[in-house]
């Protein structure tokens, strides 16, 4: 479990200074004291706890959150904590900051204080986790397991994995990125020693992947079990404290392939190179990279906030269903992607072979060995709609008629209700536009020019390094 000297330089800029831990540790104290302050007041008997990577001492130099979680009675039902905990939460930290109500699985409080942000979770507190009510009920055992699995040592080890999956736009489980959570990353150095050691076994996967984190428990049948309950998934962790459970089922193919090329070009050709996250593309650099291509933008105005999950979820529904829709028009898209500001916009990004579609489409029709009504049916419908139809060397009818429509913006502008399908979107004409220097412009401005140097630029700097 050496590091090298790549990592050894790495580390010494992601580890956090005393200072930061300092401040951590003064934050939520504040904060835990207006919590239990809070509790007192309605008579309720619940613990406050830190969870999350501050904890498990697995957190990286820079981040200012916490993971704080208030653990109500074990007997409380998943509405108690909505109607009951929720509203104590919101009054406990709005005495330290400036709070706003976010939701996952269910309503949780966000705060921000101190240069600090806190996430306040309401859970239960329970003797086992196979009696967990909802997911965040598993959350401290996690954290019980963490603390007692991992070293030391094995925590910046966890650290420089984390930077590297941040780096490469693999980390994070949310809707958004579809890769690996930070217990995910514990896990795997968990598995397999150290960061090199985890990068080494990645080398070699081939999906479906089974990472084995449980020793002798992970039997035939449990993964017959495990591929049963996640169909889809292409990598399988399980979590330690509930087998059952598949802690990288978000992760897809796209990210698991990327951890694995970069796995394996990093091992080849060690550098710092892979630990840096992408900076914002220029406009001038987007502008120029553009030319030649027919690269398409559609801007959703959302009517309405809605959890960021749910928001992602509907953006990556659309731009996957318009390539689908698009093919059927004879548009081919080369590559789709999707961002919000997780506020009142979405952009659906479609690169597609070409702008405009010829000004004839071609059909084949019936030959002669088909029966009379197909043949005078076909004449009847592509009659004096271009050129045509005539009769092929080979015998068969053949048409070209005229196009309605051949600019693709003009296509996609008027099929749009084909492919906005989800739920909150689907009322929402979208403005399509080419990827101009003004719409690009705008979208720097939204804060998107991470998503447009992935989506435009395409290739990430670390590839070079796979070039040896």
């Amino acid at each position: 479990m050496e590091l090298s000297d790549v990592e050894i330089r790495v580390l010494e800029e992601i580890k956090p200074k005393p200072e930061e831990y300092e401040l951590l540790a003064r934050a939520y104290s504040v904060l835990k004291e207006s919590l239990l302050r809070a509790l007192s007041r309605h008579g309720v008997n619940a613990e406050v706890t830190l969870q999350g990577s501050v904890e498990h001492d697995t957190w990286l130099s820079g981040d200012r959150d916490l993971d704080v979680f208030v653990l109500f009675p074990g007997d409380w039902s998943r509405e108690d904590l909505e109607k009951k905990g929720l509203p104590i939460i919101i009054e406990g930290a709005s005495e330290v900051g400036e709070v706003e109500i976010r939701y996952a699985e269910h309503p949780y409080v966000r705060v921000k204080f101190m240069s600090v942000e806190a996430d306040v979770v309401a859970g239960l507190k329970l003797p086992r986790p196979d009696l967990a009510k909802t997911a965040v009920d598993r959350t401290p055992f996690h954290t019980e397991f963490i603390k007692r699995a991992l070293s030391r040592e094995q925590r910046d080890h966890v650290r420089l994995l984390k930077k590297f999956m941040k780096a490469i736009g693999v980390y994070g489980a949310e809707v958004k990125t579809r890769g690996f959570s930070g217990y995910a990353a514990e896990l795997l150095v968990y598995a397999y020693g150290g960061f090199r050691e985890v990068l080494k076994a990645a080398s070699g996967w081939k999906p479906p992947v089974f990472v084995n984190t449980i020793g002798e428990r992970l039997t035939r049948d449990l993964i017959k079990e495990l591929k049963s309950r996640y169909p889809d998934s292409v990598i399988f962790v399980p979590d330690p404290v509930d087998h059952l459970r598949n802690v990288t089922a978000s992760v897809s193919p796209k990210s698991l392939f990327t951890f694995i090329l970069a796995s394996k070009c990093y091992l080849a050709n060690p550098s710092v190179e892979f630990f840096r996250e992408p900076l914002e593309p220029s406009l001038e650099e987007l502008v120029e990279a553009t030319v030649g291509r027919c690269i398409l933008l559609l801007r959703y105005d959302l009517r309405e906030r809605l959890p960021p999950d749910i928001v992602w979820g509907e953006a990556w529904r659309v731009a996957s269903t318009a390539e689908r829709t698009l093919a059927v028009h004879d548009l081919r898209v080369l590559d789709y992607s999707a961002w919000t500001n997780e506020k009142d916009v979405v952009v659906v990004g479609l690169e597609l072979e070409r702008c405009a579609l010829p000004a004839y489409k071609h059909y084949g029709g019936p030959c002669l060995q088909h029966e009379d009504e197909r043949i005078i049916n076909f004449i009847k419908k592509h009659f004096r709609r271009g050129y045509g139809p005539w009769i092929g060397r080979d015998g068969c009818l053949n048409s070209l008629d005229a196009r309605a429509k051949v600019d693709v913006v003009e296509i996609v502008a008027t099929r749009w209700q084909e492919f906005t399908v989800s739920p909150h979107l689907r009322t929402v004409k979208p403005v399509v536009s080419y990827a101009t220097r003004e719409v690009l412009e705008e979208l720097l401005k939204m804060g998107a020019g991470r998503w447009l140097r992935e989506f435009i630029l395409k290739t990430p700097s670390w590839m070079e390094k796979c070039t040896f």
